[in-house]
């Protein structure tokens, strides 16, 4: 199975912010609270959300880490080389700080929401040299502005493209991106080799998503073990883990979580949500009912037991949104009914929530 985002950066289908009491945030139990500092627990956020007032409580009580879902990607931080608006970017990583959460920097190479500029020159394509030298001019500008403010980046997203469909692929499964395709697969260790330069305190990881399937387990240890070996600073694999009610298994997932802990690598769980639907792609259900939100639930209580058993190997898990009015589901692959999040439209806490607090607290 495919999965691939795009940008969804206003609230889809029309939905406005949710009007939640100013008191919502601290009668809720608070999931960071629940995870404590072996294991975090935190969301993708919006701009939007930290200057609403109601929604940046809510932020601060449930988290104790953040990753913007947009505002730093390098589509919404420049607009021409060497420019660069950070105003968005800023503001969430000051309130991350603000509140003492770490912040998780995404991302600085991939195929999409690419700063338009990087691949063009005049009316034709940028040669391989210029392209080089902008990415590390693009990272060194970047990470440099974050350092000491971000904890951990996503240097590299969404490279392989194992047996998947769709885009195609070299021999050893790496998407045929313009970054592979202009520069060559060597554009993963020049990207590693600019922000470890930029930033050598920050966590450097390599993020994607059904990162539990094995051919692409395997594609990715053996790009890590050859980087590593020429002295590339890889620390990290980020498990993307857009998942629904009948996938992927959860033996996978823990297999997978070995196989990456036995290279020594860091481990984050960077972008979970567990959808209604039987799969991800699905577009059957128009609502939630009793029996689907139990069901979620239960797979939401599996997967954190899971994570909470592997925290000697990963160290975060978030979620991709800070509730159902706001998830990419609504519009990926097309508009559809979901709610694949811990909180609903309101931001009322669903059987979810309480499955993965109860799974945290058991764990702790």
């Amino acid at each position: 199975m495919s999965l691939t985002r795009r940008q969804f950066t206003a609230l889809p289908l029309g939905l406005a912010l949710p009007a939640i009491d100013s008191a919502f945030a601290a009668e809720t139990p608070s999931l960071a609270q629940a995870f404590g500092q072996r294991m975090r627990f935190g969301m993708a956020v919006r701009p939007d959300q930290i200057r609403d007032t109601a929604l940046a409580a809510f932020i601060a009580h449930q988290c104790s880490i953040l990753v913007a879902e947009n505002a730093m990607k390098p589509a919404s931080l420049s607009r021409g080389e060497g420019q660069y608006d950070f105003r968005d970017a800023d503001l969430i990583v000051d309130f991350a700080a603000k509140n003492g959460m770490l912040m998780r920097g995404h991302t600085l190479v991939w195929h999409q929401q690419a700063a338009p500029w990087m691949f063009k020159d005049g009316a034709g394509e940028v040669s391989r040299e210029k392209l080089i030298a902008r990415m590390e001019r693009y990272i060194a500008d970047v990470v440099g502005h974050f350092r000491g403010r971000v904890y951990s980046w996503d240097v590299v997203n969404e490279a392989f493209q194992n047996g998947e469909g769709g885009a195609k692929t070299d021999e050893a499964g790496m998407r045929l991106s313009e970054w592979r395709r202009i520069i060559g697969p060597e554009f993963i260790e020049i990207a590693f080799r600019a922000a470890a330069k930029a930033d050598p305190d920050a966590l450097l990881f390599y993020n994607d998503y059904e990162s539990q399937n094995p051919q692409k387990v395997e594609a990715v240890r053996k790009m890590v073990r050859g980087l590593r070996a020429k002295g590339v600073r890889i620390d990290g694999i980020g498990h993307q883990m857009h998942c629904a009610r009948k996938w992927p298994r959860v033996d996978d997932v823990a297999a997978a979580i070995e196989a990456f802990g036995a290279d020594g690598l860091k481990q984050h769980v960077t972008e979970l949500d567990i959808g209604l639907n039987d799969m991800p792609t699905d577009t059957k259900l128009t609502a939630a009912t009793d029996e689907l939100l139990q069901d979620q639930a239960r797979r939401y209580a599996e997967l954190t037991t899971l994570f909470m058993s592997k925290r000697d190997k990963l160290g975060a898990m978030l979620t991709w949104g800070i509730g159902d009015a706001y998830s990419w589901y609504l519009s990926w692959p097309r508009k559809r009914f979901e709610a694949p999040l811990l909180f609903d439209t309101r931001l009322q806490p669903k059987p979810a929530f309480h499955a993965v607090l109860e799974a945290a607290r058991a764990a702790t």
